[in-house]
This record gives C-alpha cells, structure tokens and sequence, in this order.
C-alpha cells in the first residue's frame, strides 16, 4: 500500500480517537456544578461536584485551592462528606484527609473525591472543609509576613433524588388513573341505567317481571329433573349392553364347544 496512503489513514484514525476523548471529557465534566467559591484570608476556596444522582451511585467532588499570596503552606484540608437518611437523619459517608500542602502565588491545585452514596439518603449533600494553613506575604523590603489561618467552611452539594418518594408518587398517579376510570365506567353504568329504566314502572308491570321470572325459574328446574332422567337412562342402556354381550359370547362359546368323546 502507498505510505501517503497509510499516513492519511492514520491521520484520520488519530483525528477519531482525539474527538472521541474530547467528547468523553465533555459528557463527563457536563454534569459537574460549582458549589462552592470564596476567598478566604489569602486563599480561594473552590468545589465543584456532581449536580445531580441517585441513592447507590458513585459522584465525584472536586476541592480546589488556590493561592494569592507570596506562599501557603496548608498544615490540613480535611473534607467531610454527610448525607441524610431519608432527607432528615445526618451521616457521615465520606472522609479524607491532606496535608503538607506548599503553594506559590498563584498556583492551584485540585482534589479529586470520589463519595459513595449510600441506600437510602436523599435531599442535599452536605460538605465541611476543615483548613489548617499558613500563609506569608513578603513586603516590598523583604519582610515576610505570616498570615495563620484555622477553620471550617460549610457548603451544600449534590441533589439526591428521592426515589422512594418519587415511586410512592408514581403510584399515587396510576391509583388515581385508575380512580377516574373506575368513576368514568360508574358515570357510564348509571347513564346506561338511566337510559334504559329511566321510566317508572306500574304494578303490574312489576308483578308481570315477576311472574316471567318465575316461570324462567320453573323451567330451569324441569330441564335439570330432565337431564338427571337422561343420565339414569344412559347408565341403564349402557349396562344391558355390556349384559347382551356377554350373554352372546356365553353362547358363542357353548355352542362351539365340542362335546368329549368317551371310549
């Protein structure tokens, strides 16, 4: 095969599999949402995490911090994670610690967390952010500065959706369909009632109903005796056949039979 034919491809194959990843990136980080961004005494505070999720499923919390001084050197970022049993019960699902952190002016870097979500919790993820850290600035003469710095930051994060809730409603809504179509067959029951004994009816007509039904009555258990008759009688027809027969093949059998000859 010709070589400018081989590179071509594989410029095309390395164009591919580049769009692909681009597109992954995309779809991956398209449902992250920032929660969190303040400046805090020398240092910005950024979190971003999933917006949205469900009960048993994984989400990822990224921490950023950021330096805006001369240097910070983070003694301890602890981040807590807690959730809510059922949207009202706190606890605690996820916990890391960092230490030892040194960061230039104007460096970042970020934290990558990745928090399950327990059975059972729904509503707001809740997160703390315990910071140890000092700072320093250094004047224009050389002089360093320290800045010291102790505290937890508190912020809301991912929506859990309550499936529980979410299927009691869902079935709320199917019984309730079910309630208007059980009204919409009444409605046309008591229309179709209304259509055909919307009049009053005399007396005699009530007894001629009656009568009429009572004779339906009687002639329903004339044919039963009836049946009952037929049963008997097929039983009887049955057994004098199986009596013929076998009085038939009696004689059969004696007649054919020679007599014994005696010497």
């Amino acid at each position: 095969m010709n070589r400018k034919v081989i590179m071509a491809l594989f410029a095309c194959l390395s164009l591919l599999v580049a769009l692909t990843n681009t597109a992954r990136t995309q779809t991956q980080t398209s449902d992250m949402e920032t929660f969190f961004d303040s400046k805090i005494s020398c240092l910005i505070v950024q979190v971003n995490a999933t917006s949205r999720a469900q009960p048993a499923s994984s989400i990822s919390v990224a921490l950023g911090l950021t330096s805006l001084v001369t240097k910070v050197n983070v003694k301890t970022a602890n981040l807590t994670i807690y959730g809510f049993i059922n949207g009202t019960e706190k606890r605690e699902i996820y916990s890391n610690v960092s230490s030892n952190i040194i960061l230039p002016k104007d460096s970042r870097v970020v934290y990558q967390h990745h928090v399950f979500v327990h059975e059972g919790i729904s509503g707001i993820i809740y997160g703390e952010l315990y910071l140890n850290y000092d700072a320093t600035i250094v004047d224009e003469l050389g002089g360093e500065h320290p800045y010291p710095f102790q505290g937890t930051l508190g912020f809301a994060l991912t929506r859990i959706e309550n499936v529980y809730l979410k299927s009691l409603e869902e079935q709320l809504e199917s019984l309730e369909a079910q309630l208007e179509e059980i009204h919409s067959t009444l409605d046309g029951l008591n229309q179709t009632f209304s259509d055909c004994f919307g009049k009053n009816l005399t007396r005699d007509e009530l007894l001629n109903l009656n009568q009429t039904l009572w004779q339906f009555k009687q002639e329903y258990e004339s044919l039963k005796g009836v049946k009952s008759e037929l049963d008997g009688t097929r039983t009887a027809v049955v057994f004098l056949a199986v009596v013929a027969v076998f009085f038939v093949a009696t004689t059969a059998y004696l007649a054919l039979r020679r007599p014994k000859s005696y010497w």
